[in-house]
């Protein structure tokens, strides 16, 4: 079984309107939460202030390299539901703690009933190849509906 750290800091990536963020600042993390789109960070802004969170937002290219060059080290680096690209991944293994987790959760097949979802949008291997001090702990193939998923769940090792 994974566990997650009790509390540290947290990085939402393609946070959205916070979903994940807000669930993690309630359990007692630290959370930055970053989004490209201005309009979903003042959506998670205000849920935020609405349930007294203290949550820092940043609105950044996350296909930029340079985005990442200031966020800090992380307990918790999470991805749910968005496809980054692979020469990403190496730079968020230095933003990670040691016995942090990176926690990557999305499609691994297009669905029909979602015309937004693109070949491009599905996480596959290849996307880690440039992980090198990581482990992966947990690969997870999952349905919700007919929509099929896949987790990985990777940690830096002591």
């Amino acid at each position: 079984m994974i566990c997650l750290p009790k509390n540290g800091r947290a990085l939402d990536l393609a946070c959205g309107d916070g979903r994940n963020a807000i669930f993690l600042a309630a359990h007692g993390y630290k959370v930055t939460a970053v989004d490209f789109s201005n309009i979903a960070i003042e959506r998670l802004s205000r849920f935020a202030s609405e349930k007294q969170l203290k949550i820092s937002v940043l609105q950044k290219n996350l296909c930029a390299e340079e985005s990442y060059l200031d966020l800090g080290e992380f307990d918790l680096i999470l991805i749910n539901h968005y496809r980054l690209e692979n020469n990403i991944y190496p730079i968020l293994e230095r933003h990670l703690k040691q016995d942090g987790i990176l926690w990557v959760n999305g499609f691994c097949e297009v669905p029909e009933d979602n015309s937004d979802i693109k070949h491009e949008d599905i996480i596959t291997p290849i996307d880690f190849h440039g992980l090198k001090l990581l482990t992966c702990e947990s690969k997870k193939n999952y349905r919700i509906g007919m929509r099929k998923f896949i987790r990985y769940i990777w940690r830096k090792p002591v």
